[in-house]
């Protein structure tokens, strides 16, 4: 028997089969997805950046410029960007 012991009433054999080959494969997949995240943690730490970027922010529907380091103040130590673009009119 396999090593994937659930079995559905009635199953033909010929799904246990293949069922089961689509299994080890996600275990296969799961397992490489860990290597390269380990791979990821592991890189060393980028360059410093080179000036005090300056962005276009919106607050209560008003733009206003903020540099990047006024966006890590107060504790905040995570940040994601939104980028619209717009394709040809």
């Amino acid at each position: 028997m396999s090593r994937h012991e659930i079995r559905y009433p009635n199953e033909p054999e010929a799904y246990r089969s293949a069922r089961n080959q689509l299994l080890e494969k996600e275990m296969e997949l799961i397992a490489q997805v860990e290597q390269v995240a380990e791979l990821r943690r592991s890189l060393p730490r980028g360059g410093a950046v080179p000036e005090d970027y300056v962005f276009e922010t919106w607050l209560d529907g008003q733009a206003q410029q903020r540099r990047m380091s006024q966006l890590f103040e107060n504790g905040k130590d995570s940040l994601v960007f939104y980028s619209f673009m717009f394709g040809p009119t």
